[in-house]
C-alpha cells in the first residue's frame, strides 16, 4: 500500500546514501581506482543482507517497513550504484569485471543475511 511518510523515508535516505558514495568516492576514489564502484556494491549488498534481517516470503524480516525504505531502498539504494557498474561492464573486460561483481555481491548479502539471523536468533 502507498504511503507518503514511506516515499519521505526513501527519497530522504536516497541524499544519504547519495552523499555518502559522494563522499567515498571523493576521498578513495583516486587510490582505489576502478575498484571503487565494486566496493561500494559489494559493502551495500551485505549491508542490506542485514538490514532484511534474513526476510524471506515466507519468513518476513523483523525490521518494521519505515526502516527497510529508510534503510534499504532509501541510504542503500542511494549508496549503490547499478549505472556505474553497467557502464564500466561495457567491454570485454569490464564484463567479466561485472560478472564478478554481482556474484560476490550476491554472496555479501547472502552473508549479511546468515550474520542477522544468528544475531537476532533466541538463546
Amino acid at each position: 500500500m502507498f504511503s507518503w511518510v514511506h516515499l519521505a523515508l526513501v527519497i530522504l535516505g536516497g541524499v544519504i546514501g547519495t552523499a555518502a558514495r559522494l563522499g567515498i568516492t571523493l576521498a578513495f576514489g583516486e587510490g582505489l581506482g576502478p575498484a571503487l564502484v565494486p566496493v561500494v556494491n559489494v559493502t551495500g549488498a551485505f549491508l542490506l543482507g542485514l538490514v532484511l534481517g534474513g526476510g524471506t516470503r515466507s519468513r518476513p524480516a523483523r525490521t518494521p517497513a519505515g526502516a527497510q525504505h529508510f534503510l534499504g531502498a532509501g541510504i542503500l539504494g542511494g549508496f549503490t550504484t547499478y549505472s556505474a557498474l553497467a557502464v564500466e561492464s561495457v567491454d570485454p573486460a569490464g564484463l567479466a569485471w561485472g560478472a564478478a561483481t554481482v556474484i560476490a555481491g550476491t554472496l555479501a548479502a547472502w552473508a549479511g543475511v546468515v550474520v542477522a539471523r544468528r544475531r537476532k536468533a533466541p538463546r
